[in-house]
């Protein structure tokens, strides 16, 4: 689920090789990638910093259905595009992975739940940027998002769902590690990294 900005905005980026081989994870082995939307640091990370592809083996590449075309657009993803397959709300890209509609940020920014054993893992993109401001007050909104009345709502609807027992947040703007819990307070949430 995305990829990162890869060395596209500052030459410090595009780690996500290292921290795969870290993970104990072999890239050579992933052949499918799914993004939550397509801003580029989300998506760059197709091209790892030496210009090669940082998934050699992939063959699958969903986008939603409705940022296809904006995929497209990006020359750097070029190799991609004939690769690009979109997909939209209640997607199953797998028996335990399903997408859900999560616009705002981008017109068709999406996230998506893992779920397993009775826990689930909502990896929602960019729905929050700011945790320590938008959990505690989620009506506030992003200058960078696209359409900020549907922002909040989504944000407002993923922390309810994300407050019951048993669910996990993924998400690239969370403090580390971008992985964790909520909780209800008051009025508005709190997110604890795990």
């Amino acid at each position: 689920m995305d990829t990162g900005a890869a060395n596209a905005w500052e030459p410090s980026m595009g780690l996500l090789p290292e921290a795969l081989a870290e993970a104990g994870v072999v890239r050579e082995a992933i052949d499918t990638v799914a993004v939550t939307h397509t801003h580029l640091d989300h998506v760059a990370g197709l091209v790892a910093a030496d210009g090669s592809d940082a998934f050699p083996k992939l063959r699958h590449l969903y986008v939603p259905q409705a940022e296809v075309a904006l995929f497209r657009r990006d020359e750097r993803l070029g190799r991609f595009h004939a690769r690009c397959q979109g997909f939209g709300d209640g997607f199953a890209l797998s028996d335990s992975v399903t997408a859900i509609a999560a616009h705002g940020h981008e017109v068709g920014h999406s996230a998506f739940v893992v779920a397993s054993g009775g826990e689930a893992l909502l990896i929602w993109g960019d729905v929050v940027h700011v945790p320590s401001i938008q959990c505690a007050r989620p009506e506030l909104t992003w200058e960078f998002d696209d359409d900020q009345a549907a922002a909040r709502a989504t944000r407002l609807r993923m922390l309810e769902r994300s407050a019951r027992p048993d669910v996990f947040v993924a998400g690239a703007h969370l403090d580390f590690p971008g992985l964790g819990s909520v909780t209800r307070v008051g009025e508005g949430y709190d997110f604890t990294p795990a």
